[in-house]
């Protein structure tokens, strides 16, 4: 096997992180426009002490969906900024353009072709709100597509970013359902089981499986231009399933109690195959790290047993319990992150999604998994292979610093 090439010292680019500034931007924007949300929920329900026990009710439903989505994220962490952003949009944007496309455009076209109060509610339920609500929930998941391809690599990612800007969405929503219920009957126990504890994963299961998974699988082609074909695919899913939804009141029979039958018989097998199909792809996620990882192994910067833990849920464990029993877990964790960016980061040349820019952004992350391996290293088996920030360094075995995975003691073994 060929001897890899010496490695570069870390270096730190000045320039500022362009894509860090505008999600902060994007984030303290929204975050100022939620109030114009809590003044019409204020106005729609009435008491702001109402708005408020509704908002804490909500906040259960949005919790289970969050942690549904970080336990998905955690192969590939997406950048913390961007899920905000996403989730923000949901709960602010997405409901505010909504609510405007609705009133201000499809209302005024629509509504006066209407005869009477039932084709007003069918049409509202069933064909405005998944148009509209499907639409702009979208948009983040087309923003991280189109201008941040770095960080947008597949189908998972997809279903993140989509699912977390769903949540969102109907944290909002959910707090004017049972905001109004409360302030009409005074008892909310009734549409919080329905949606709190039986539907909390419904909204992010229609925009994850249709225009997240549509963008993310293209993501992995070689040209963008393929989302005018599989964007207005996936929109044409999420608004079918929300309409199906949506529908079951008018078309289901026997009230309340064929609502659950139709729920058992359509909405359960539904949510078991989006986390069957989740589970899949996760996987896939797991074998083109480990190929790609492999690939760099036999250029000598990993050893086989490094790929397999830096390759498997069990490994990283093993991995992380070694370095926190040596307090160097933020290390171990930058350490596996970046080996799993830089799989990724081959993976993206290979099918040819980035070929400018390829060679340096790859030596790039080398030196950072480099610079991190040393570190902990350094501290576990001593100064004689410590190193600060960027400096070259010699092993006192006479290995390359790419060979360090052959030291005794790394990787950790059980």
């Amino acid at each position: 096997m060929s001897a890899p090439a010496p490695l570069s010292p870390l270096v730190r680019t000045g320039g500022p992180n362009v894509g860090l500034i505008l999600g902060v931007i994007g984030v303290v924007v929204l975050g100022l426009a939620s109030f114009g949300v809590i003044l019409i929920l204020g106005g729609a329900i009435g008491s702001p002490i109402t708005v408020a026990l509704a908002g804490v009710m909500a906040l259960f439903p949005l919790g289970f969906v969050i942690w549904a989505v970080l336990a998905i994220d955690r192969w590939e962490p997406e950048p913390r900024i961007a899920m905000w952003f996403s989730a923000l949009w949901g709960g602010v944007a997405a409901v505010l353009l909504t609510l405007w496309l609705n009133e201000a455009v499809l209302q005024p076209l629509v509504v006066p072709h209407l005869d009477t109060q039932e084709q007003f509610e069918l049409y509202a339920t069933v064909v405005q709100a998944p148009i509209t609500e499907e639409l702009w929930k979208a948009v983040p998941v087309v923003i991280m597509f189109l201008f941040f391809r770095r960080t947008f690599d597949g189908p998972v990612d997809g279903i993140v970013f989509a699912a977390l800007s769903a949540a969102g969405f109907a944290f909002t929503e959910n707090i004017l359902y049972f905001g109004t219920t409360l302030s009409d009957s005074g008892d909310g126990s009734f549409i919080f089981f329905l949606r709190g504890i039986m539907s909390p994963l419904t909204h992010a299961i229609f925009t994850a499986v249709g225009v997240g998974l549509a963008l993310g699988l293209t993501a992995r082609l070689r040209s963008r231009w393929w989302m005018l074909l599989t964007f207005p695919a996936g929109y044409l899913v999420s608004a079918g399933l929300h309409a199906l939804w949506n529908s079951a009141s008018f078309w289901v029979p026997g009230g309340t109690i064929g609502f659950f039958v139709y729920y058992l018989v359509v909405q359960v097998p539904l949510c078991v195959l989006a986390a069957g199909l989740v589970w899949l792809l996760l996987r896939q996620e797991i074998r083109i790290t480990r190929a790609r990882l492999h690939d760099y192994g036999r250029a000598g910067w990993f050893t086989p047993q490094e790929v397999e833990r830096l390759a498997s849920g069990d490994g990283r464990a093993l991995l992380m319990a070694w370095a926190r029993r040596r307090g160097l877990g933020r290390h171990m964790h930058a350490y596996i992150q970046t080996a799993t960016r830089l799989a990724n980061h081959r993976q993206r040349a290979l099918v040819g999604r980035h070929v400018t820019g390829h060679a340096a952004d790859e030596a790039s992350l080398l030196a950072t998994l480099m610079h991190h391996r040393r570190s902990m290293l350094g501290a576990a088996l001593g100064p004689s292979v410590h190193a600060p920030l960027g400096a070259p360094v010699a092993a006192r075995t006479g290995e390359r610093v790419q060979r360090f995975g052959d030291l005794e003691g790394w990787p950790p073994r059980r």
